[in-house]
């Protein structure tokens, strides 16, 4: 597959993000969004299961700390829908302050910021199927959303390069998989 010219070119450079919500049915800690933030280098994704909307602030500063902790890059642009979340006076705030540019897609045009929409329906998929295939609750999805995300960040994607997963291409070391264990069934700690 062929690198988009429009590709970042360093880790962190671009940042795509969506809010998916709301589940019909809330987590048992009472969740029933998530946001995702994707890096556009590596295909990085990091989850975080909201209450409200109004959350996704909060949760962008503290994926940017983790983020930039984590790769000693910092994060350039904000790619997201325009969305009262993105666009409210906090987030711009913080933005302006760390001196991240926010880029918003036109009202209604999901195809636009279709990195996060798709991420978000690979998750939803995959903690679907989780879900079913081990007969737990749905409102076990909160942690199916966040274990899907573990395993894709840790298996190689076309999106960036066969040979290499996305937590290979953001941190330069190969995931670790020796204690991978089946999701949703019973394992001593």
């Amino acid at each position: 597959m062929k690198s988009s010219p429009n590709r970042a070119k360093q880790v962190l450079e671009v940042v795509h993000s969506d809010v998916c919500g709301p589940m019909q049915t809330p987590t048992f800690g009472g969740k029933r969004y998530f946001v995702t933030f994707i890096d556009d280098k590596s295909h990085f994704c990091v989850v975080y299961l909201l209450r409200n909307k109004s959350e996704v602030a909060a949760k962008f500063a503290e994926f940017v700390v983790f983020a930039e902790t984590q790769t000693g890059k910092r994060v350039k642009t904000l790619r997201s829908d325009n969305g009262g979340e993105y666009t409210s006076s906090t987030m711009a705030k913080f933005c302006s302050d760390r001196g991240i540019v926010q880029k918003f897609t036109p009202p209604y045009t999901p195809q636009l910021n279709g990195v996060a929409e798709r991420m978000n329906r690979t998750l939803v998929e995959c903690a679907r199927c989780m879900l079913e295939h081990v007969g737990m609750p749905k409102p076990y999805w909160g942690e199916a959303v966040v274990t899907a995300t573990f395993l894709r960040n840790r298996c190689p994607t076309r999106a960036i390069n066969h040979d290499k997963s996305p937590h290979q291409v953001c941190t330069g070391k190969k995931p670790l998989l020796a204690n991978l264990k089946v999701f949703g069934e019973a394992h001593q700690v």
